[in-house]
C-alpha cells in the first residue's frame, strides 16, 4: 500500500529530473541528478538522518498549506474531509502555483 511512509516517486523542477526518491517503511533512498543542495528534495541531509518528521515536512512544502483562509474549498475539492499534506501532494503531483518543482509517482 502507498503511503508517506511507503512510496516512490521522481522529483523534477520544471522539465529537469532532480531526483529519485524511495521511502520504505519510513526509510529514505535518493538517487540526486544535481549537484546543489538547494535542489534536493531533504537538501544535505543524508538518506539515513532523514526521520518521519523530514519526510511530513517534504509533503508539506508541496502542497496548499494546511492554514489557509479558504483550505476547506481545497479539501472539498481533492475529495478529503481532513488536511493530509500527502494525500494532496498523490492528488496535485506536489504542484504549487508558487514554485516549478512537481512529483512523479512511481506505482
Amino acid at each position: 500500500m502507498i503511503s508517506r511512509q511507503n512510496c516512490k516517486f521522481r522529483y523534477y523542477y520544471k522539465d529537469k529530473l532532480v531526483a529519485y526518491v524511495e521511502i520504505v517503511n519510513g526509510k529514505v533512498t535518493t538517487v540526486d541528478y544535481v549537484e546543489g543542495h538547494l535542489d534536493r528534495p531533504f537538501g544535505m541531509v543524508p538518506d539515513d538522518k532523514v526521520d518521519r518528521t523530514a519526510i511530513n515536512l517534504f509533503f508539506e512544502r508541496h502542497c496548499v498549506p494546511e492554514h489557509r483562509t479558504n483550505i476547506k474549498d481545497f479539501l472539498e475539492e481533492y475529495g478529503l474531509e481532513k488536511f493530509d499534506a500527502f494525500k494532496i501532494c498523490r492528488i496535485t503531483n506536489g504542484r504549487m502555483a508558487d514554485n516549478h518543482y512537481s512529483l512523479e509517482w512511481v506505482d
